[in-house]
């Protein structure tokens, strides 16, 4: 571990333990019951939750959660069709917006939420580009916010050490077998995948699978997203931006070479039986099965989609080396790898509140959310209570510090029991509200586990042992130590196509569903009439996509610049 780090965080926070002490002071606000329509997959809280009741004491507001989770796209439907809306609607989704059921939040957060306003200052140009109204030049006509980011938006320095985006996931257990070799190439991970698989067919007497996709609903663009890391290029959605000269160019990630290279090498690897065939018929409950079962081996995923519900199982369990380190890959060496990225604002994802819920309502749950975004309310959201959930070193014998915040092992623990946190945490809120992110004021973090002797103290020893192989001290580090700075026009997946750009998006997903999964199953000697036929029939909708999107490219670069130094 990197003690230096350690070191510096603990002079850092010396000065500013007191503030811990602090405790929120009841409102005498009338009570308020907020309706909330949830695209999580969580249970419902229990009545007793510890901090909703916190909530309800201190701030009079209760929640009435519609939780959709894997249904959400048919629940927003119907909601939408009955105009039997929430207050707060959690957006991942496109159809509240584009239904013309959600409030303008700008003009609330403007007048009613300054710890709002403040929090999200270096995001809020891009907020209301999103979501403005505009003439047929592209002109703003008429600025609007419908969302509250969720993630992203930072308040001090960053302190991620946690990574749960785009990676080449594969078992610790792979790693640790062979001595915890360096991969670089798709090609090695591979053949160490293969390697370990044909030492061991069977894992707790099941099949072993090698390697794994998930393409089932909305998850599918985890079929079609890996040529463009394997390439060198960041996570910009669809495509990827060269630069040509002084210009920037856009261009679809579906069919240029990096795409077949990649599918080519897949189909291959599927010959070699390295490829679930259950990948292109499983739903998304049997694909997570297999990983809950300790039985994949690899897979390419962001994190955020399994780490959260899936890997909690197999720690549950005590298969701590069935679980997953990132791995940031590409066709050769000489590529340098973009997985990491530095923050950015998630726009439109978070809360929006819909246009049923009542003026001074509204108005209300903007003072809510506001007050929430105090330091010392983030503390109770995000690290319980003191002398319940964390204690203070008032001697500075256990952290170093005198009065740093510290947890026992037994807290650590129960804090990963999905149980403890349906009980006792307001996940439902917390995920999705706006959030303090970064090194705060106090100099201490908004997750309790990213304090560097918390953040040493929780990890397992598999974990440990990856790291010190590897001379790293976090996942973040081991991705990517030091991210360069985004493009000011970065990312292009936050442009969401109109008109006939819209319809092209559609028309190719259809396709890139039908024709990639067989073209990976195909015979070799099909691939190649099989391409073709991919890309012939690609080709007149990304023809009006990429001309789209080059517009939007060079209208966000003439907004927010190009290239960062």
């Amino acid at each position: 571990m990197k003690k230096t780090k350690i070191i510096a965080s603990i002079v850092a926070l010396s000065c500013t333990a007191g503030v811990l002490s602090a405790k929120p002071k009841a409102n005498s606000s009338t009570p308020m019951n907020i309706s909330v329509f949830s695209t999580q997959q969580r249970e419902q809280p229990p009545a007793d939750n510890m901090t909703y009741k916190w909530i309800k004491d201190n701030f009079g507001v209760t929640f009435t959660w519609d939780i959709a989770g894997e249904r959400k796209d048919l629940r927003a439907e119907e909601l939408i069709a009955s105009g039997e809306l929430p207050d707060l609607i959690e957006i991942d989704i496109p159809q509240f917006k584009d239904a013309g059921v959600l409030r303008d939040l700008k003009p609330l957060v403007e007048k009613y939420g300054p710890n709002l306003k403040k929090h999200y200052a270096s995001a809020w140009k891009k907020m209301i580009d999103i979501d403005s109204e505009r003439d047929a030049k592209g002109n703003i006509t008429a600025e609007h916010i419908y969302t509250l980011p969720n993630y992203g938006v930072y308040d001090g320095p960053q302190t991620d050490t946690y990574f749960n985006q785009n990676g080449w996931w594969i078992q610790k257990a792979v790693l640790k077998e062979f001595g915890y070799p360096k991969i670089q190439t798709v090609d090695e991970y591979f053949d160490l995948i293969e390697k370990y698989y044909q030492k061991y067919p069977t894992i707790d007497g099941k099949a072993t699978i090698p390697f794994s996709i998930i393409t089932a609903d909305w998850e599918a663009f985890n079929l079609w997203n890996p040529p463009q890391f394997l390439g060198g290029y960041p996570n910009e959605g669809n495509g990827h931006v060269d630069q040509v000269g002084k210009n920037f160019v856009y261009t679809d990630n579906f069919s240029d070479e990096n795409a077949r290279k990649w599918f080519k090498l897949a189909n291959g690897y599927f010959q070699r039986g390295l490829i679930d065939p259950e990948s292109f018929s499983d739903n998304r409950d049997q694909y997570y099965a297999k990983i809950k079962q300790g039985r994949v081996l690899g897979m390419f995923i962001q994190g955020w989609e399994f780490l959260g519900d899936s890997e909690l199982v197999l720690w549950q369990a005590g298969k701590d080396e069935r679980t997953y380190a990132p791995l940031p890959l590409t066709f050769d060496k000489s590529i340098k790898p973009r997985y990491r990225d530095q923050a950015l604002p998630n726009l439109q994802r978070g809360f929006g509140i819909s246009t049923k819920c009542p003026e001074d309502k509204a108005i209300k749950i903007i003072k809510f959310m506001d007050t929430m975004l105090k330091e010392e309310n983030q503390r109770v959201l995000y690290w319980g209570f003191e002398g319940k959930d964390y204690f203070i070193d008032k001697k500075g014998t256990i952290t170093g510090t005198k009065g740093a915040a510290y947890r026992t092992s037994e807290q650590r623990a129960q804090q990963k029991d999905p149980a403890w946190i349906n009980a006792n945490r307001a996940m439902l809120w917390a995920e999705s509200a706006p959030k303090l992110e970064g090194k705060l004021k106090s100099g201490y973090t908004r997750n309790i586990e990213e304090l560097p002797w918390e953040y040493e103290v929780s990890q397992q020893k598999v974990d440990l042992d990856l790291w010190k192989a590897y001379g790293v001290s976090s996942y973040a580090e081991f991705m990517d130590p030091n991210p360069p700075k985004n493009p000011g026009w970065y990312p292009m997946w936050q442009v969401n196509p109109e008109g006939e750009a819209a319809e092209a998006m559609l028309g190719f997903e259809a396709i890139q569903r039908e024709y990639l999964p067989k073209i990976i199953m195909c015979k070799p000697s099909d691939f190649g009439r099989l391409w073709d036929e991919y890309c012939e029939l690609l080709k007149p909708l990304t023809s009006v996509y990429n001309k789209y999107m080059q517009q939007k490219l060079e209208e966000r670069i003439k907004k927010y610049g190009g290239i960062q130094k």
